[in-house]
C-alpha cells in the first residue's frame, strides 16, 4: 500500500513543482487533497488493528511538518506555500518508508519524518544553492562576498558546539556517575533548553565548555574531542549553507525598486512601521532576528512587535493598498523612494527532491551523522 502514497507524493510533487517554477505560487488543491487521502489511509490502518497513535500518526506527521516549516518561515528562507508542501509529505509519510535504506531513530520510533524530508531537501538542493550564488556574485563582480561565506560566524559556530558537548557530558554524567539513561527524546529537548540557558551568558558558557571539553576528553579519551571535532564540521557545513541562502537573500534575490515601480504581489524585503508618528524601517534579515535569539535566549526577536505596521515581508506580497500609501508616504517626504523588493526563488522541486531522496534512499543527515561517528 506505500507504493500508494508513494504514487500520491509524486503527483503532488510535480503538480507543486510545475506552478512553482511557472508562477511562484502553490496552488492548495495541489496538496490538500492528498493530505486529506493520507490522513484518511493512516486512520484506517490504525483503527483496523486497534492502535489509536498510529490511527494518528497522519495528523501528528502534519503537524510536525507544518511546525518545521513554519520555523522556516519565520526565518525568513521559505514562503507560506512550501510550509504547506512539507506538511502535505509529513501526513502522507509520518514514518521512515518502507523502500528507505538509511532510516533515522526518530522517523522510525515517532512519526517525525518531516525531519527527514527537511533535511534531504536541505542537502539535496546545497550544490544548486552554491553554483547559483556562486555564478551570480561572480556576474556581479562581488567575489568578496563569496568568501564570507566561509568565514562569517566561526566564533558562534564553535560555541555552539561547546555547549552542545556540555549537553552531551551532562548526560554522560547522569548515566554512568548516576545510572540515569534518558529517553533519546527527552535528551533532544534537554539540549536545546540547554543551548537556550548557555546562550544567555555566552562568555560563562565558552569557558564552562572548554573545561568540560578537558575534563572529559582525560576521563573518555580522545573520542570525546573526536565527537566534539566531528560535531563542529557539522554545525560548520550548516552555517554554510544557511550563509548561502543569506547572500542568494541579500545579494542574487533581491532588488531595489522605487515607489512608482512596486507592483501587487511584489514582496517587501523590509518592515515598513510608523512608531511614535514617525515612519521607520527594519531591514534586518529573519536569520539574523534569529541569531540574535539564539544568543541571547531572547525568543520575542523572532517575531518583533510592531505598533502600526504599513508592508512587510509577508509571502502574499503587497496589496495594492499597501503600495497606494506607499506612495503618499513618499510624496510627503517621510519615507525614502527605495524599496527593497525580493525575488522569489521556487522551493517546491527542491522539497520534492528532498521527497524522492527521503522515500527510496533515507536520511542524508542521520548518514552523514553515522560516518562522522565512523559507524
Amino acid at each position: 500500500m506505500e507504493l500508494f502514497l508513494v504514487a500520491l507524493g509524486v503527483i503532488m510533487g510535480i503538480l507543486t513543482s510545475y506552478t512553482d517554477i511557472k508562477t511562484g505560487f502553490i496552488d492548495d488543491k495541489h496538496v490538500f487533497p492528498f493530505v486529506a487521502l493520507g490522513i484518511v489511509y493512516y486512520m484506517y490502518k490504525g483503527l483496523k488493528v486497534g492502535d489509536l497513535f498510529y490511527a494518528f500518526s497522519g495528523l501528528m506527521g502534519l503537524g510536525a511538518g507544518f511546525l518545521l516549516g513554519y520555523f522556516m518561515y519565520l526565518m525568513g528562507g521559505w514562503a507560506s506555500g512550501d510550509v504547506v508542501i512539507l506538511a502535505g509529505y509529513s501526513a502522507l509519510f509520518p514514518y521512515a518508508s518502507e523502500f528507505a535504506k538509511i532510516k533515522a531513530p526518530y522517523a522510525v520510533y515517532y512519526p517525525l519524518h518531516a525531519l527527514t524530508l527537511l533535511f534531504n531537501s536541505i542537502i539535496g538542493v546545497f550544490p544548486f544553492l552554491f553554483i547559483y550564488a556562486l555564478g551570480g556574485l561572480i556576474v556581479k563582480k562581488k567575489i568578496d562576498k563569496l568568501k564570507v561565506v566561509f568565514t562569517e560566524n566561526i566564533t558562534l559556530t564553535i560555541e555552539l558546539a561547546l555547549w552542545v558537548m556540555i549537553s552531551l557530558g551532562l548526560f554522560i554524567a547522569l548515566r554512568y556517575y548516576f545510572g540515569i539513561t534518558l529517553h533519546p527524546l527527552i535528551r533532544w529537548i534537554g539540549t536545546l533548553a540547554i543551548l537556550g540557558i548557555l546562550g544567555k551568558y555566552k562568555k560563562a558558557s565558552n569557558i564552562l565548555g572548554i573545561i568540560v571539553l578537558a575534563i572529559f576528553t582525560y576521563i573518555v579519551g580522545f573520542a570525546f574531542l573526536l565527537s566534539f571535532a566531528k560535531l563542529l564540521i557539522v554545525f560548520y557545513i550548516f552555517k554554510v549553507f544557511f550563509s548561502i541562502v543569506k547572500v542568494l537573500r541579500e545579494e542574487i534575490l533581491i532588488e531595489k525598486k522605487p515607489v512608482e515601480n512596486l507592483k501587487e504581489w511584489d514582496i517587501l524585503g523590509e518592515w515598513i512601521y510608523e512608531k511614535n508618528g514617525e515612519i521607520l524601517r527594519d531591514r534586518e534579515s529573519s536569520i539574523d532576528k534569529f541569531k540574535k535569539a539564539l544568543t541571547t535566549g531572547n525568543l520575542s526577536l523572532l517575531k518583533p512587535h510592531y505598533e502600526s505596521l504599513i508592508a512587510s515581508p509577508t509571502a502574499e506580497g503587497l496589496t495594492k493598498e499597501q503600495i497606494e500609501k506607499l506612495k503618499r508616504l513618499v510624496e510627503e517626504g517621510k519615507l525614502e523612494n527605495e524599496f527593497i523588493v525580493r525575488k522569489s526563488m521556487p522551493f517546491a522541486p527542491a522539497l520534492f527532491l528532498g521527497f524522492l531522496i527521503s522515500v527510496f534512499y533515507g536520511d542524508l543527515f542521520w548518514l552523514l551523522l553515522q560516518k562522522m561517528s565512523g559507524l
